[in-house]
This record gives structure tokens, C-alpha cells and sequence, in this order.
């Protein structure tokens, strides 16, 4: 039977509504090393015993936000039923490395 790639999922959602501060939620680190390099963006939380991390953003407006957040994973991000929560899903990242680790 073929095994299935793990798949990495960014939310986003407003605090408040009319306010313009958004936490983004992922479990991809390579999405959380982008988010510690802004400016404007503050970590809020951080999983201890599993990879989770939730940042703190400031976006202008709810489009702003979300055209960020397709920016930031490479991915369109699509609304979740009922709710105001947005999420983008990305694959794991597959480089070639040798047996030093150096990358090919």
C-alpha cells in the first residue's frame, strides 16, 4: 500500500471583528521561520511537546490578510464552514541530501 505524504496546515482568523489584528496558526516550520523574520509579527505561542506555533499580525483590512496568507504559504486558502477561519495546506518540503546531510 503507498504512503501518504503528511500534509502541513496554516489557519488564520480575526481576534476581533473591526479590528485589525489576525492570528495565524501552523504546524510547518518552515512557515513559522518566515513569520519570526517579520517585523510586525509577535509570537504569541508556542508547542513544547509537538511543532505548533500561533503569531500575532497586523493586516489592514480582511483581504490584506488573506492575499498574506496565500503569499506566506504558497497556497490558496480557503474559508472553513461557518466559522471565520481561513486555512492554506502545504506538502512537506523534499530536498535530495546525502549521508553527511549536506543538501545536492
Amino acid at each position: 500500500m503507498a504512503e501518504q505524504l503528511k500534509q502541513y496546515a496554516t489557519y488564520m482568523w480575526q481576534e476581533q471583528k473591526r479590528h485589525p489584528y489576525y492570528r495565524i496558526q501552523t504546524n510547518d516550520c518552515k512557515i513559522a521561520r518566515k513569520l519570526k523574520k517579520r517585523k510586525y509579527c509577535r509570537l504569541v505561542v508556542y508547542g513544547i511537546n509537538l511543532p505548533i506555533w500561533v503569531f500575532r499580525i497586523k493586516y489592514s483590512s480582511p483581504k490584506k490578510a488573506l492575499l498574506g496568507l496565500s503569499n506566506l504559504t504558497g497556497a490558496d486558502a480557503e474559508k472553513v464552514a461557518n466559522s471565520g477561519v481561513f486555512v492554506a495546506y502545504t506538502r512537506p518540503y523534499m530536498d535530495i541530501t546525502n549521508d553527511d546531510g549536506v543538501q545536492l
